[in-house]
């Protein structure tokens, strides 16, 4: 006779923080019992056992960003560089 158990990662993971924050990943499954957490803050593929309270790093994915501005992340080509010191140029020689 074989049994089968099931591996509960973070039983009520949905409960806690990592459900709401930009860092976290929350896998359900079909039955209450069943949900996987990984937060991308610590690693690529860190999981979290339990379901979390506090978090010193949480950034809660609900809420505004102050401005576009402020989240832009990543490479500028030349070109848009080259633009935007032109722009630069023409509002100081206002």
């Amino acid at each position: 006779m074989n049994i089968i158990r099931r591996i509960l990662y973070a039983p009520g993971a949905a409960v806690g923080l990592c459900s709401t924050c930009s860092w976290g990943t929350v896998r359900k499954g079909f039955f209450s019992n069943e949900a996987e957490t990984f937060c991308r803050l610590i690693g690529p593929s860190a999981r979290v056992r339990y379901a979390v309270r506090d978090c010193t790093g949480y950034v809660d994915r609900r809420a505004e960003p102050p401005s576009a501005e402020a989240r832009r992340i990543g490479f500028v080509t030349e070109i848009r560089l080259e633009e935007e010191e032109a722009k630069e140029k023409a509002e100081e020689s206002r």
